[in-house]
């Protein structure tokens, strides 16, 4: 809650506002040149807003059609921004699944070589495994 100090202040300060309001507007009306500006003024904005209301009125129609036709354009270029979005989205994901696909079978062919390269190795190792096997003389004859 405002305190009593703080009611009397804004009362004041209300006051203060509304008089200086009403003397700056007596004063505006004092001077004729201030007066005729205002009224000036106030003639050529009413006459500038009754030309506008007069040009929207006579050109409603066209006004219309223009508004209906950039709309109908903004919606078909929307509906196709729309489509391209959907295939690069596609697309995206159609690439996405090819490189895993392409990942995977990298690795599943690199296992493969492995699993070749041990079979290779343990075959050499078992042809030079002759530790029971004599050897054939030689025929050596010098």
């Amino acid at each position: 809650m405002m305190e009593k100090k703080d009611i009397k202040w804004y009362k004041r300060w209300k006051l203060g506002i509304i008089v200086s309001g009403i003397s700056a507007i007596l004063v505006m009306f004092a001077n004729r040149k201030t007066r005729e500006k205002i009224v000036d003024g106030t003639k050529q904005t009413a006459s500038t807003v009754n030309e506008a209301s007069s040009f929207l009125s006579n050109n409603r129609e066209e006004i219309i059609a223009k508004v209906k036709t950039t709309s109908n354009d903004l919606s078909e270029l929307l509906k196709s921004a729309t489509h391209d979005i959907q295939f690069i989205t596609d697309k995206a994901n159609h690439l996405k699944e090819t490189s895993v696909n392409m990942k995977d079978r990298t690795l599943q062919a690199a296992d493969e070589i492995k699993d070749l390269k041990d079979v290779d190795d343990d075959e050499s190792i078992s042809l030079n495994r002759t530790d029971n096997v004599k050897q054939l003389p030689t025929n050596n004859n010098s």
